[in-house]
């Protein structure tokens, strides 16, 4: 193994410490959170743009992971026809307000669901506006952002807040900015750390809310891998009771 291998692994590992240390509390409210949302019959939304796909990737319909999740995503409106490619692919259209509309009527979304948000700004427009407008909805937010990062930039939202302005809770992914770590010659570095600190955020939440269904002496809806025999009709069964909320 070569030593800047090693390097980019010894960085993960302080990371992955000091999201444990830093972070644990807020993981907790966060799988408090999803539970208390999937016990009134809510689905958590997964939104992140740019880097915080990962994120909801992470979360979204995937063995081992919970099952009431649904992703949003702004490709979503280009296959129905509300967004152009062009239009898609313009770096601006995260600061577009009228996408956070669509996006919204684009999905079956319910009372009781709640957000989970991930960015590593917090700045774009787009998601400060699905925030405000959960929230005036009564709908709790999660918010995952890279703290460094939103310092460093302006909100582009008209408010002028952030997305942890607006968010019931803000859970930071610890990761330097800008996100470059390993030296590989002078003045030069490369390899990023915060999809993966915001991935290992997403697995740490799910262990925790699985922890809180087990001291409730609940079943926990967790998704089986295909690999399994019985696993299709386990998935189905739980994945019913969410028919055209999370496979929108």
């Amino acid at each position: 193994m070569n030593n800047k291998v090693r390097d980019y692994f010894q960085l993960a590992h302080q990371n992955l410490d000091l999201i444990v240390r830093e972070n644990e509390d807020k993981i907790h409210q966060a799988a408090v959170m999803f539970k208390q949302c999937m016990d009134n019959n809510g689905v958590v939304q997964l939104f992140g743009v740019k880097h915080g796909l990962g994120f909801a990737m992470e979360l979204g319909y995937r063995a081992g992971g919970l099952m009431p999740f649904h992703k949003m995503n702004v490709n979503d409106l280009v296959m129905k026809g509300k967004l152009t490619q062009k239009e898609y692919e313009d770096p601006a259209v995260y600061d577009d307000l009228s996408v956070a509309d669509k996006l919204l009527e684009n999905y079956n979304i319910y009372d009781e669901d709640m957000y989970a948000i991930a960015s590593d700004t917090g700045c774009e427009a787009v998601v400060v506006e699905v925030a405000l407008k959960a929230r005036e909805k009564g709908q709790k937010v999660l918010a995952v952002i890279n703290q460094k990062a939103a310092d460093a930039n302006e909100s582009r939202h008209p408010s002028g807040k952030k997305l942890q302005d607006v968010a019931d809770l803000t859970i930071d992914t610890l990761a330097p900015y800008p996100d470059v770590n390993v030296e590989v010659e002078p003045g030069v570095k490369m390899a990023a750390l915060n999809t993966y600190n915001g991935n290992i955020i997403a697995q740490c939440i799910t262990a925790e809310a699985y922890d809180l269904y087990q001291q409730a002496n609940e079943d926990c809806p967790i998704l089986l891998s295909q690999n399994l025999a019985g696993a299709d009709v386990h998935n189905k069964l739980i994945s019913d009771k969410y028919e055209g909320r999370w496979n929108s």
